[in-house]
């Protein structure tokens, strides 16, 4: 049996907009709706952006650890999921605050 030696962590790397994932997922910053939702929006591309380029790998025959694919794909999954959900809620806590008589 062959043991995977643990690789040294990678350093986070930037999108085309100049943001890492934690910076678009960071909550703290502005709850603005438009905001909340891009910050989503965000997250998932770069997560279905990771998923994409597994995918490719393995089709090709490049990948030598198989966890971190399937990581990447439930890590997708779960953003779209996640994408959803605060997209659902927005739109209900929109409606609610629209319905306020003034």
């Amino acid at each position: 049996m062959f043991i995977v030696p643990i690789e040294p962590m990678k350093p986070m790397e930037f999108s085309e907009s100049g943001r890492t994932l934690k910076e678009a997922v960071n909550p703290v910053k502005d709850l603005g709706f438009r905001n909340v939702l891009n910050n989503a929006i965000y997250a998932l591309e770069e997560t279905q952006r990771a998923s994409r380029y597994d995918a490719i790998q393995l089709a090709l025959g490049n990948v030598d650890d198989m966890s971190e694919i399937m990581i990447n794909t439930l890590k997708a999954e779960s953003m779209i999921q996640t994408t959803v959900q605060i997209t659902s809620r927005v739109i209900s806590a929109y409606k609610e605050i629209m319905s306020i008589q003034i």
